[in-house]
């Protein structure tokens, strides 16, 4: 289920019925019962596109976000210093942000974005990095 998913959204990804098609994609998605199970796939899908527009409010995003505090922040952190994206790193700033307001350092969060200072990506999700730093 989770493939044919990311072959649609693969098949809309740039397009002006992308976030209308997400929507739909995330709610079968949802009704599936893939549930986190389908958190890595996803990332793995903005990985192959670092670039892409897609919108921080977008069902994709959403959908994994759902899984924060049962699982979700370590397969999140995986996939950054696997390939980091603008979204990802954003994703991984929110949850910083998140940690801190719960009283926590989010140094976890922190150490992993800085590393992408160092890493190979692409000068655009540094710039976002040290935005969010």
């Amino acid at each position: 289920m989770t493939e044919e998913i990311i072959e649609r959204l693969e098949e809309y990804l740039g397009s002006e019925e992308f976030e209308y098609e997400a929507e739909n994609c995330m709610e079968e998605l949802d009704e599936s019962g893939e549930g986190i199970n389908a958190v890595l796939p996803l990332l793995r899908f903005l990985e192959r596109h670092p670039m892409a527009d897609i919108s921080m409010t977008s069902a994709v995003v959403r959908y994994m976000e759902q899984f924060y505090g049962r699982g979700y922040e370590n397969i999140l952190m995986d996939s950054v210093r696997r390939r980091p994206t603008v979204h990802t790193v954003r994703m991984l700033g929110r949850l910083r942000n998140a940690a801190i307001d719960e009283g926590q350092d989010g140094e976890e969060f922190e150490d992993v974005l800085i590393d992408v200072l160092s890493s190979e990506a692409e000068d655009e999700i540094k710039d976002t990095v040290r935005e969010l730093i």
